[in-house]
């Protein structure tokens, strides 16, 4: 036989669950809001202590604010703040950046379709410093970018046959000691060849600007005339090294050459190391 349940029982059922809702909705909405705050609070001190992370490695260079350490192994060639030297040259002789272009800056036709290249990194800044020159009046072009191992010792190789080994390493590198080789150097000229890879460049009006402002836009004049000593090679008022803007106006402010900064940028190697950044 089919049975049902009481009415009044219903009633009673029905009125417990909507006391037990009303307790739970209560509940919710008191602790929901504070949860939510902590939670946002939670994140919030999350990306906070992130960016601090971040920014815990500075580089120091004398006479200057800190700036934020690049996240990057200077030792190697692909890094912007490397150093290749005579005392610090490539590892690697076949050498060759893997992001080579032509950045649209006006070039020296004449010479070959590798000194045409300069790696894309520093496209952005070079093509602002051409612009900004032009624009002052200075005709100039990329005289030499990129060298490739086996250029630059046909290049030194010349040199030497006329001037001798010890002379032509006063003012031309060794292979694998040029800066070219990384992509990250260039020579600039006038249109003309006015005082072309010649010191007078250096008093020439577009000299003058370059030295004046070239750090703006993230290069340094690499040999500088009172720096010899330091870079051990003689004053080229022609041949900038990109940097980045931040390490160039370090380096401008300092009056240091990169060759005198490296021991600050191992410093701050070792940290980014020692903190596991890299």
């Amino acid at each position: 036989m089919k049975t049902s349940t009481p009415r009044y029982v219903k009633i009673g059922i029905a009125g417990a669950l909507l006391i037990a809702l009303g307790l739970t909705a209560a509940w919710f909405f008191r602790t929901t809001p504070s949860t939510i705050e902590q939670d946002l609070s939670s994140t919030t001190v999350s990306a906070t202590d992130s960016k601090q992370i971040a920014a815990t490695v500075q580089l120091h260079l004398p006479g200057t604010q800190p700036i934020d350490a690049l996240i990057e192994d200077y030792d190697l060639a692909t890094s912007i703040w490397t150093i290749v030297s005579k005392q610090y040259p490539l590892s690697d002789q076949q050498y060759r950046p893997s992001d080579l272009i032509v950045t649209g800056v006006p070039v020296m036709n004449e010479k070959s379709t590798d000194e045409k290249l300069l790696r894309s990194v520093l496209q952005a800044d070079v093509t602002a410093m051409f612009t900004a020159a032009q624009s002052a009046g200075h005709d100039i072009v990329l005289a030499s970018g990129f060298r490739s191992y086996s250029l630059q010792q046909r290049i030194f190789s010349g040199y030497s046959q006329s001037y001798g080994d010890i002379a032509a390493n006063k003012f031309s590198a060794r292979p694998g000691q040029s800066e070219h080789q990384t992509g990250l150097a260039l020579d600039i000229a006038y249109v003309n060849r006015e005082c072309y890879l010649a010191e007078c460049f250096g008093e020439k009006p577009a000299g003058q600007w370059l030295a004046a402002n070239a750090y703006s836009y993230g290069f340094v004049m690499r040999y500088p005339a009172d720096k010899t000593t330091a870079t051990q090679y003689q004053y080229e008022p022609w041949h900038f090294r990109y940097v980045g803007r931040s390490l160039a106006t370090a380096l401008h402010e300092s009056g240091l050459t990169l060759d005198e900064a490296r021991p600050y940028l191992q410093t701050a190697l070792a940290e980014l190391r020692a903190q596991k950044k890299l």
